[in-house]
């Protein structure tokens, strides 16, 4: 956190950090280096690394066809207000359970903020916040599954207990996104049926993207890919076109801040902390709801991941709350709840790194902004907790 303040590049800042991570765990060298080495091409982080430059290129070849004008004018005439085209590209997004995604809709945030007096920080706080409205809930989500599965109960129980802080995060979002800002009126421009198409033939490269990876099971990289390639086709790309369009596209600066995430997880993962935060806690005596929401809390924080806060402090904490099968509702919805604030509020969440870094925002006006409304969502998992959650399940 000292680093980035000091504007250090975080790519550098999680390196600094797992150096330092590993002295004080006394790593060896050559388990240093292993780790390292593993971190950076496992098939997932190469799946990530790939992805994300796919996403750039991809984004570059919708802008410069002025494909994304097309398709936030399009939404802008047909709901008449660009503040609700920019909560929906997001959430839109955000269905797409990928690392990448907040890079994906960073762009359509940023083209339907036109008009707008945003700052940098609350244009990158709709991405952020609006991107996570479906993890409480959608069972594309890992973590949500993990859940269900380590809890033994059915998703559609998680759902119904989880299905409040989805409606919680909506209005807030607009509450803490849109104060003071008024609503744009955009022309008509056409007729309702040549908007609808015009949006429809806009959003197909992403819907297409959506659909392979979330209908068919494509990997991410391959379903990007593929759309790209029939782009150049049906926008004539010369060889010479594609090959600046790669150059463009591409920064390696957001690819080394990726890098650098993964290479601290790694050392994170392999030094073991996650593993005996929960053991540290409950030997320390700490009350019970403080543990439902601290060690979750802790280690999202910590890894920026809810498969991490889960598959850490879930078994644990599922003996507390009634056990397998039959835990309080309350109590666990609360927990997760808990884990994922940490996730928000975690500078190596890569949805809040790659935010960022598009719009070139400070870490700490983000924070500033994401705190209450986080805050409030965890209140709410309290309260839903102590008025519903005794004993039920």
């Amino acid at each position: 956190m000292a680093l980035l303040r000091l504007r250090w590049n975080l790519g550098w800042v999680m390196l600094v950090g797992a150096a330092l991570l590993a002295i004080l765990t006394r790593a060896a060298p050559a388990a240093l280096a292993s780790t390292t080495y593993k971190s950076v091409i496992a098939p997932d982080s190469i799946s990530l690394v790939v992805a994300l430059a796919l996403i750039m290129v991809l984004e570059n070849v919708l802008r410069k066809t002025e494909t994304l004008k097309k398709l936030v004018g399009s939404l802008q005439r047909l709901l008449g207000d660009n503040r609700a085209v920019m909560a929906l590209m997001p959430v839109l997004i955000g269905i797409l359970p990928s690392a990448g995604g907040a890079r994906f809709s960073a762009p359509l945030v940023e083209e339907s903020s036109s008009g707008c007096l945003m700052g940098a920080d609350r244009k990158s706080f709709v991405n952020y916040w609006f991107r996570h409205v479906w993890e409480y809930i959608s069972p594309l989500y890992p973590g949500f599954i993990l859940t269900a599965t380590m809890a033994g109960i059915s998703m559609g129980a998680l759902f119904r207990w989880q299905i409040l802080f989805t409606l919680t995060v909506l209005p807030l979002g607009i509450l803490y996104s849109f104060r003071g800002i008024g609503r744009i009126r955009h022309p008509a421009g056409g007729t309702l049926a040549r908007d609808l198409g015009l949006f429809a033939l806009s959003f197909a490269p992403i819907g297409a993207v959506m659909v392979l990876v979330i209908g068919l099971g494509v990997n991410i990289a391959l379903a990007l890919a593929a759309v790209i390639i029939v782009l150049f086709v049906a926008h004539r790309y010369s060889p010479a076109r594609i090959v600046s369009t790669l150059r463009e596209g591409v920064s390696l600066k957001t690819i080394f801040m990726v890098v650098g995430v993964l290479v601290f997880r790694g050392v994170l993962e392999a030094s073991g902390i996650v593993d005996k935060l929960p053991n540290t806690l409950e030997q320390a005596g700490v009350p019970i709801y403080l543990i439902l929401f601290a060690l979750p809390f802790a280690v999202g924080l910590v890894t920026g991941i809810t498969v991490a806060f889960v598959g850490a402090t879930f078994p644990l904490i599922l003996p507390l709350i009634g056990g397998v099968g039959h835990p309080d509702m309350g109590m666990l919805a609360f927990a997760f709840a808990s884990g994922f604030a940490g996730v928000m509020f975690s500078p190596v969440h890569l949805c809040l790194v790659l935010t960022r870094d598009y719009f070139k925002a400070r870490l700490s006006n983000i924070y500033r902004t994401l705190a209450v409304p986080e805050i409030l969502v965890v209140a709410v998992a309290l309260g839903q907790m102590l008025l519903l959650g005794r004993g039920s399940t």
